[in-house]
């Protein structure tokens, strides 16, 4: 399941906002791609998928999005803010997002370049994968 993962943040009392750090030293990989998810709105679900190989590594950096991760015995849910930890969403984890608030972004840290073969889109498929992987 999910594991959480601390980021530096510095507050300087002369300047508005907090200064958020992503340094890969608080990567537990080496970081092959990096995206982010802008401008969602109210309600929308992102994610619904799994991946066979690739770890990623999310952070909230706007708004409040729902993290919902699923090893296809158990659920977990983690409400995430731009002051949360990141949440390392390790292969073979069902995750989604649900936007909680309107214009939440995230970013996305992966070990992995884009590999279509290595997601699992359909929730049927990836319980019949988790199953083959425990016989």
């Amino acid at each position: 399941m999910p594991i959480e993962y601390e980021f530096s943040s510095i507050t300087d009392p002369s300047r508005q906002g907090v200064l958020r750090v992503f340094e890969s030293k608080n990567i537990p990989f080496k970081i092959k791609r990096v995206f982010s998810v802008l401008n969602s709105e109210v309600h929308t679900t992102r994610g619904q998928h799994a991946h066979k190989v690739c770890n990623q590594l999310i952070c909230c950096v706007a708004g409040r999005i729902k993290l919902i991760c699923d090893d296809g015995l158990r659920k977990e849910e983690i409400e995430m803010t731009p002051m949360s930890k990141g949440i390392l969403v390790p292969a073979g984890i069902w995750a989604e997002q649900k936007c909680l608030e309107s214009n939440s972004v995230i970013i996305v840290f992966c070990d992995q370049s884009y590999d279509e073969y290595d997601y699992l889109h359909d929730y049927d498929e990836f319980l019949k994968y988790k199953k083959n992987l425990t016989v």
